[in-house]
């Protein structure tokens, strides 16, 4: 995957504010809705699947199967769930899984805009004195951007027009792009951080932010997810006959749990580096991501990591 560091400032975020230096990291990306809309059409394809489009207002669980009672008054059962319904998980929950969570003190604006020069496919992130700014190439001369920055200042910006926040955005990102132009519905979520005390019991397997949430740097959350998925399917066809039973179960638990924990540590580590005002911490992050920057074979090596476990660092020992 190519990728591309430089170094660059920060725009104040305030007039008053003091501008501290930034990273900026870009890789190569691929357009979501496209990828989106090839699963649709896979599952569509498939004589396997059975597709109910509505909500599942229960879960009832039982040692030998699960059942789920949709909001359309029908019923569906298995032997295995895959609890793939987000940070709030009610599968999680109806299957008793204890969640430790906490705030990390930031909120994100995500919106979308549009702007003068192509973005050629490459998502962008800043690593800012408030958490990460990134940029997302959608179609056309369009992008998404998830700013991450400390709650008040998320609602001073929300309320601003759309010309004065136009600005804002496009002084934070070095006028990268060209002149940008913001997009009608604009959002402000509250961050957190929670991870599960297991993931997988009582015939509910969990992926994506069920299974794990932490703040969006470096597109972690969906490469896990992916590895989450690859994960579950294997053990699935490794415990056929029955993929929900306890051995299958824990056998899941135990494969993710190296890669989750290691992940999610690292992700809150940095994310926390970004928010010290620790001068030891500040200089360990910018020599850090300066070495990255420096050396294209390292970067490559944790880009392959951050991708797939092992397929990184694992390499340099492989013979």
């Amino acid at each position: 995957m190519p990728t591309r560091h430089s170094d660059c400032c920060a725009a104040p975020s305030s007039p008053s504010a003091p501008a501290r230096s930034a990273r900026i990291i870009s890789a190569s990306t691929f357009p979501t809705a496209a990828c989106c809309c090839a699963l649709d059409e896979a599952v569509s394809a498939s004589k396997s699947v059975e597709r109910a489009e509505t909500t599942v207002s229960r879960w009832n669980i039982d040692a030998d199967s699960i059942e789920a009672e949709l909001a359309d008054g029908r019923t569906v059962s298995a032997r295995l769930a895959v609890a793939a319904d987000g940070r709030m998980s009610p599968a999680r929950e109806a299957a008793g899984i204890a969640v430790s969570a906490g705030s990390t003190g930031q909120s994100a604006l995500v919106l979308d805009f549009a702007h003068a020069r192509p973005h050629n496919d490459t998502s962008t992130e800043f690593h800012t004195e408030d958490g990460p700014f990134t940029l997302v190439p959608l179609s056309g001369q369009r992008s998404s951007l998830v700013w991450v920055t400390r709650p008040h200042r998320a609602e001073e910006l929300v309320r601003l027009s759309d010309d004065e926040l136009s600005l804002i955005v496009e002084e934070r990102m070095q006028s990268m792009l060209g002149r940008v132009t913001v997009e009608p519905g604009r959002q402000v979520f509250p961050l957190s951080s929670a991870l599960p005390r297991r993931f997988a019991a009582n015939r509910v397997a969990l992926v994506g932010e069920a299974a794990h949430i932490f703040p969006p740097i470096g597109a972690q959350g969906l490469n896990l997810g992916i590895r989450d998925v690859e994960s579950l399917l294997d053990t699935a066809m490794r415990h056929s006959d029955d993929p929900g039973s306890p051995a299958a179960l824990s056998a899941y638990d135990r494969r993710r749990r190296p890669d989750i924990l290691a992940r999610s540590s690292a992700v809150n580590m940095l994310n926390r580096s970004l928010l010290s005002d620790m001068l030891p911490v500040q200089l360990m992050r910018t020599a850090g991501l300066s070495l990255l920057g420096a050396a294209p074979p390292l970067r490559a090596l944790f880009m392959r990591e951050g991708l797939r476990t092992g397929s990184g660092f694992g390499s340099v020992f492989r013979v």
